[in-house]
């Protein structure tokens, strides 16, 4: 099945990519009704076909897999449900990133990259991890046409319509931590306004060799 090869090989990027360490972290993609999900505590290396795990979204039962899926399944859950437009899910816990939710500090736009994912990044209330409320804490933080979310003192939540859409949101997300870190540990950067970024998502639309109209 195309989605959960999708699935397996984004995960197996997770370490190499710094977005995760250990087995922290978990990836879903949506699939009409189901939702392939990671499993639980199983090193990204070793995620395979055989271990991940097939949801049904409204319902929250699992349909298929033999493993118990990530802990994160309410937040990954709430979001398909409540968000028809996201078909993917990435939740990191990457370095500068996690730097930001820590502080409990938005990540502003210091670089144009940002228009891609969000304004700015906001930082979820605290709760703790595999909860309901962590869950409705993230929804209510991000955006209706955000992809990407802190959560308090944990980590960052990205999606998209696609999971490499999401996961390069993620991946996106992480070197504007790292460069906002860097540029305050210089001075005071300066910080794009809503007007400027709103001008390079117009131009974004007519980047690449297949632009929109």
């Amino acid at each position: 099945m195309t989605v959960v090869n999708d699935l397996v090989l984004y995960a197996h990027r997770m370490i190499g990519d710094h977005l995760a360490f250990g087995t922290t972290g978990n990836l879903s993609v949506r699939d009409e009704n189901v939702l392939w999900i990671t499993p639980s505590g199983v090193p990204f290396e070793d995620v395979d076909s055989d271990n991940v795990v097939g949801v049904d979204i409204a319902s929250g039962n699992i349909i298929e897999g033999r493993a118990r899926p990530s802990s994160e399944l309410p937040l990954h859950l709430t979001l398909y449900r409540q968000r028809s437009d996201i078909g993917a899910i990435v939740h990191t816990h990457s370095e500068y990133a996690t730097i930001f939710a820590a502080l409990g500090e938005p990540i502003v736009p210091v670089h144009y990259q940002m228009a891609l994912s969000a304004y700015q990044v906001n930082c979820a209330e605290y709760a703790t991890y595999g909860t309901e409320q962590l869950a409705h804490n993230a929804l209510a933080a991000l955006g209706p046409n955000d992809r990407a979310v802190l959560l308090k003192n944990h980590g960052l939540v990205t999606v998209g319509p696609t999971l490499s859409s999401a996961y390069q949101a993620a991946l996106d997300v992480e070197w504007m931590a790292r460069l906002l870190f860097r540029a305050r540990c210089v001075g005071n950067p300066r910080v794009l306004t809503l007007e400027e970024v709103d001008h390079v998502r117009e131009q974004f639309r007519h980047y690449g060799q297949n632009p929109q109209d």
